[in-house]
């Protein structure tokens, strides 16, 4: 039985306790928030303990899983202390707020050969993976990706990354799987803040163009002001194909919470991660995710088209 602990009762940190409470070899043993009001409330609710000390449940022998949902700001702190203890370590997107940290990072968790996942839940979505299956052997030219929310917290944003890291993470990630390829070049064609936005020096829309290594070309198309409500789509285009996840997925529920929709894919990249006893699973697809994010803030600043560098 894998004794666990998961970081941040947020949304996502939530269906990650149902998950290790419903998954026959797993035990939810703790959960943590620095809100402790928070901790409390879903200790009792999931019948688990909780402390306001987390060096408490480092210092638990038999806490083998440790799930990071936490805001971005804190994955370096955690990530760390984890990895100092060999712990096993599931992360949400992004890994860091920036990739400047990330060379040192990855070095360590390398080094220390410690089990680590970092959380591109989309891969797992039913509808994505039936794109998947019926592009293969197709000629896929260009990819179309839209990503649009409603009434999104500025201020939150600022927390998980800005725009490019904390929405368009799981999209470049998507962008490279379907394109099985890995990215060459990128330019951020219009980069908008709205006034709260730019306070949090982030922006609020954008457009990105990326060529991928076998001369795919990728659009994407992110905002944080929708008003039809949240919209994600992903078109495939081709000589032999033409595919669009509306197709796939009920508008109607994806247009009031992502979570909802991809609660399911949540629970089977957790699931995976936990049973397949890999050392590492979407670690390097998650830190080239991360490089194409910083790649983009820059460009957005420069007006510069950049060639991506795969390696660190």
């Amino acid at each position: 039985m894998i004794k666990s602990c998961v970081i941040g009762l947020s949304k996502i940190g939530l269906i990650h306790c149902d998950t290790l409470i419903k998954l026959k070899n797993t035990q939810l043993t703790y959960v943590y928030d620095f809100n402790s009001k928070l901790s409390t409330k879903y200790a009792k609710q999931f019948k688990c303990n909780t402390t306001k000390n987390f060096n408490e449940i480092l210092n638990k022998k038999d806490i083998s899983l440790f799930v990071i949902a936490s805001p971005t700001t804190t994955h370096e702190f955690y990530i760390n202390k984890l990895i100092n203890r060999k712990k096993m370590i599931y992360c949400e997107k992004p890994i860091l707020m920036n990739s400047k940290k990330l060379k040192s990072l990855t070095k360590k968790i390398r080094g220390k050969k410690i089990r680590f996942c970092i959380g591109l839940n989309r891969r797992f979505s039913k509808g994505y993976l039936k794109m998947k299956k019926l592009s293969k052997n197709k000629s896929i030219k260009r990819i179309k990706i839209i990503s649009k929310s409603s009434n999104w917290d500025a201020k939150l944003s600022s927390r998980n990354g800005g725009l490019f890291a904390d929405k368009g993470f799981h999209f470049f990630d998507l962008a490279c799987w379907f394109g099985a390829s890995k990215p060459k070049e990128l330019i951020v064609t219009q980069a908008l803040s709205s006034k709260e936005y730019l306070k949090q020096n982030d922006y609020s829309e954008a457009v990105v163009q990326m060529k991928l290594k076998n001369n795919i070309f990728v659009k994407f198309i992110f905002s944080r002001y929708s008003q039809s409500g949240n919209i994600e789509q992903i078109k495939l285009y081709g000589s032999n194909i033409n595919i669009n996840s509306d197709k796939f997925f009920n508008k109607k529920i994806l247009s009031k919470d992502f979570s909802i929709k991809f609660r399911d894919s949540y629970h089977e990249c957790l699931k995976s991660f936990i049973n397949k006893n890999k050392r590492t699973q979407l670690f390097e697809e998650g830190i080239e995710a991360q490089l194409i994010s910083d790649a983009a803030l820059k460009s957005a600043k420069s007006d510069k088209k950049l060639k991506l560098l795969n390696k660190i």
